[in-house]
């Protein structure tokens, strides 16, 4: 399934039902929590953002699962292994967080506990994105902000995937290779987003029902090539598929077919193979860095692996013209493979 969708339309019909499945450049579906007629149990959503260069990373994500809502800060340095979490969480939530129907914040998404607090907001065509968690980090705090700068006419890859079930469906956009600049203080440490040390910042926004099981592998990179922002989006494993793969250079989406990926499970640090169906990619990540998940209480499981690293090799863009990706263009990024029961 490979429509672009290119005017606005609505997801769901009265009865709740996808209406009009596909891909866009940009948020072109009405996301209207309203229509749903599952159990706001079944509700998922969540705005993920990611900040990351090839010494370390940090995530900040607000999500609602239904079942419970949580603000989320991560930091993990890939060279010590060392990693710092932070977290506000309440039980029951369904949906009462108001995670917003679009991810350009018309108003401030807010999530606190406490004295503890996360925000997303946007001044302009900048991101910004704060956070303060004040006995985080062993009780040396956790604060900073970050801004990431989207110029009008950038090309996300937006996807609206129904399931099996016609109730069901995935919503979700994502964004790459955008410039970051940001410091966050974790403990006693200043970690700091720049150009200077080849900082990306990547959005996963997401509203969905999903079935009770599922699985995906997300793959994503960004560096500079041939002095211009170049990034990647390969995202595939839910419902009946509409292509999440995406070439970006410039701001300007290229988009591709089928790609694949198979983690050596055995050893992550095995180079990973990427490749697609019509030949237009053809990349390998050299990981510096693996992790690996496995939390199962029985009716609520995620488990998986992912690999960070830099990416080389060549990709095709839409006009024919091949893109060669060297070490010395510093491609970095990660990819990953997950299994969820929720």
């Amino acid at each position: 399934m490979q429509k672009e969708i290119t005017q606005r339309t609505d997801i769901l019909d009265r009865e709740g039902k996808v209406i009009n499945s596909g891909w866009a450049r940009d948020d072109l579906f009405n996301y209207d929590r309203v229509k749903i007629k599952s159990s706001s149990l079944r509700i998922k959503e969540w705005d993920f953002w990611e900040l990351y260069n090839p010494d370390y990373r940090v995530i900040l994500n607000i999500f609602d699962i239904g079942i419970f809502a949580v603000g989320q800060f991560t930091f993990t340095d890939f060279h010590s292994k060392e990693s710092i979490n932070a977290m506000m969480c309440r039980l029951l939530s369904k949906g009462k967080t108001g995670l917003p129907p679009s991810w350009r914040y018309t108003r401030p998404l807010r999530f606190s506990k406490g004295n503890s607090w996360m925000e997303f907001s946007r001044e302009g065509d900048t991101i910004v994105l704060k956070c303060d968690f004040p006995r985080g980090a062993k009780g040396k705090g956790i604060a900073g902000e970050a801004r990431l700068k989207i110029a009008p006419n950038t090309d996300g890859i937006v996807n609206l995937i129904p399931f099996e079930d016609p109730h069901q469906f995935v919503y979700a956009e994502k964004l790459c290779a955008l410039p970051v600049d940001g410091t966050f203080k974790v403990g006693d440490r200043i970690v700091k987003f720049s150009s200077q040390n080849n900082s990306w910042g990547v959005l996963d926004w997401t509203r969905a029902v999903f079935p009770h099981k599922n699985q995906w592998k997300w793959c994503t990179g960004a560096g500079m090539v041939r002095g211009k922002p170049f990034g990647f989006n390969f995202d595939y494993g839910f419902g009946k598929e509409s292509s999440k793969n995406m070439l970006f250079l410039a701001g300007h989406g290229h988009h591709l077919d089928e790609v694949f990926y198979q983690h050596n499970k055995k050893n992550l640090e095995t180079p990973l193979l990427i490749t697609s169906n019509d030949h237009r990619v053809y990349l390998t990540q050299k990981p510096i860095f693996s992790e690996k998940q496995g939390i199962d209480l029985g009716i609520l499981a995620m488990k998986g692996w992912a690999t960070y690293g830099f990416f080389t090799g060549e990709v095709v863009l839409d006009s024919g013209e091949k893109l060669q990706i060297s070490e010395n263009d510093k491609v970095f990024g990660w990819a990953e493979e997950y299994y969820q029961k929720w």
